[in-house]
């Protein structure tokens, strides 16, 4: 909602973002080491050499990658509950803060969670629920490598390993947005009025650079939000 008549239930769109995924974050840690051994589990039927295993596993972020699928699958919903310009200012939100939740200073997180937005949307839809999770499940095998290595390659089509990976994300991530949806309405709040000192500072800064990284950081999410919605 952008008025500034507020109902009772109001909330503000960024702190509901920020409970968003500090709720993410405490399902990820709850279900990741069950995935993770998982995981392991897999790849142990499997000759690995000792520097195939290390790219596999110590190389990349596995964790990040969980985190980001589970908030991925959650996101994805919301196209589906809220008006489009509402969708795309939420998820533009997820993707500025998302890194940050996960305790990274790049977009890796950011990056890979609109990524399967994207596959998602593409080949399942949330709306009918045709197993989104094996998109995220995909996803993340991709970015480890398994698909790569000549040992492993043959798991990205073992569905059955697919499954066992997808159940987790599957039972264990909440419907966060549809509960919140109808219990809340999301209000944007106004930018702050800056004093005239404030406003100098800001046009100097204006001045000296085009762009800060915030401010591309901010027109890269929300660039990805917009192709998300509208791809």
């Amino acid at each position: 909602m952008f008025g500034v008549d507020l109902p009772d239930n109001a909330a503000e769109a960024r702190e509901a973002v920020s409970h968003f995924l500090s709720e993410m974050s405490s399902v990820a840690a709850r279900t990741y080491p069950a995935w993770s051994r998982m995981l392991n589990d897999g790849l142990a039927e499997h000759s690995l050499s000792y520097d195939e295993r290390r790219g596999l596993l110590e190389v990349h972020p596995i964790d990040d990658y969980y985190f980001a699928g589970v908030v991925a699958l959650d996101a994805a919903r919301i196209r589906g509950l809220y008006s489009p310009a509402e969708a795309a200012e939420l998820l533009g939100e997820i993707g500025e803060q998302v890194d940050a939740a996960a305790g990274r200073q790049d977009r890796v997180v950011s990056d890979l969670v609109f990524l399967m937005l994207g596959r998602i949307e593409l080949n399942t839809g949330i709306t009918q629920m045709k197993t989104p999770y094996d998109k995220v499940v995909k996803t993340i095998l991709q970015h480890i490598g398994i698909n790569k290595i000549e040992s492993t390659r043959s798991l990205m089509r073992d569905k059955g390993f697919r499954h066992l990976l997808g159940e987790p994300l599957a039972v264990g991530v909440p419907q966060w947005w549809r509960a919140f949806q109808s219990k809340f309405t999301l209000y944007w709040a106004e930018p702050e009025e800056m004093d005239e000192e404030e406003t100098e500072m800001a046009l100097h800064n204006l001045a000296m650079s085009t762009a800060s990284p915030d401010r591309l950081k901010r027109r890269t999410v929300r660039r990805k939000a917009a192709s998300f919605l509208h791809g």
